[in-house]
């Protein structure tokens, strides 16, 4: 069985639960992921038997390099295709390898590629995204599942050892700021802010701080990281940005590693609940019903103001929805997680 995953890394941990409990409810079944390569790591981290991954490229490229999946894919001879991305280009590819059995959304002009359609839930609009995705299995599976809407991800031991040997001498309290966003400028709480918080999370916690994002995030962490250096001359010895640096699997580690994580509604947010890391998440103009870090523990923080949710990629009035959450406020969260997950080391360590 092929299941062609989301695109996006926030997307694909939204999807894991599906594909989790899929692979539960076929124990006898070869399932393999279709993941774009950005992704692919993330799912290797998942009990799956196969990921077949494939670049992202655009024109004449594109459809090459479709066709060459669609070789790949043919060749495996897979029975069904599960296309968990309800865009006309995801269900290209399982059409293209001729795999019998195509289901998905009907939506985005698929008649043609989707062969088993699955009416979309609108009755789930408002709800997490991943139920729409244990929706779709169990369309098909043509029974309810009985899956918990989160997972965890099998870090690679590498990975965990490469970060151990970074932090070899570091204080158990690591906060780890994401200030970026691949979707646009509108999710991203002021830099200033961030600054804030790695400055009182070292001065009063006497934490160390790590900037995490993508290589697009680079320029806006790099910002951050400033903002903090001018604050505090001493900054380089007690923040890192890693910002571009790390693979999937290296910022599930260094996730893993965090007490804590303040982030924008991104992709690292949910790897960090999928690592089991609290998080405290700044909501603007996305749907914090639909996209909220999967499992407890959580903060979510927003403005009720009128515009919010817009799902804009850039705010064409005064960014109110990010302007409106304050330090106090942010801070206030970081220090409930943190005593929070205290007592929870104290009782592991005492279990009597």
């Amino acid at each position: 069985m092929l299941v062609r995953a989301p695109n996006w890394l926030g997307d694909s941990v939204l999807a894991a639960p599906a594909v989790v409990a899929l692979r539960g409810a076929l124990p006898g079944a070869h399932v393999a992921v279709l993941a774009r390569e950005g992704v692919a790591d993330f799912w290797r981290m998942l009990p799956v038997d196969e990921v077949i991954s494939f670049g992202r490229v655009g024109g004449w490229g594109g459809v090459r390099a479709r066709w060459e999946t669609a070789r790949v894919v043919r060749a495996k001879r897979f029975g069904v295709a599960l296309i968990l991305p309800n865009s006309f280009d995801a269900a290209l590819v399982p059409w293209l390898a001729g795999v019998p059995t195509r289901v998905g959304w009907g939506t985005d002009g698929r008649w043609l590629l989707i062969n088993q359609r699955i009416p979309f839930p609108h009755r789930l609009e408002g709800q997490s995204q991943a139920r729409r995705y244990v929706y779709l299995v169990e369309q098909w599976l043509g029974y309810a599942l009985e899956q918990a809407l989160e997972v965890r991800l099998a870090v690679p031991g590498e990975a965990r050892a490469e970060v151990a040997a970074a932090t070899v001498g570091w204080p158990g309290c690591v906060i780890g700021l994401n200030p970026g966003a691949t979707y646009g400028t509108a999710k991203c709480w002021l830099p200033d802010r961030f600054a804030e918080i790695a400055c009182r999370a070292h001065a009063r916690l006497g934490a160390r701080v790590v900037i995490v994002g993508g290589a697009g995030d680079r320029s806006r962490c790099e910002w951050v990281f400033s903002l903090i250096s001018q604050a505090a001359g001493d900054a380089g010895t007690w923040c890192v940005n890693l910002a571009g640096t790390t693979s999937v699997c290296t910022l599930a580690a260094w996730l893993e590693r965090c007490s804590c994580l303040v982030t924008n509604d991104t992709g690292a947010m949910h790897v960090a609940a999928a690592v089991g890391t609290p998080v405290v998440a700044i909501f603007g103009p996305t749907d914090w019903r639909t996209t909220a870090p999967l499992g407890d523990g959580h903060r979510l923080i927003r403005a009720s103001v009128p515009c919010a949710p817009c799902l804009r990629r850039v705010c064409e009035i005064d960014h109110r929805c990010m302007k409106s959450v304050s330090v106090e406020e942010v801070w206030e969260a970081v220090m409930q997680v943190c005593a929070q997950r205290e007592k929870a080391s104290i009782r592991l360590s005492n279990p009597t």
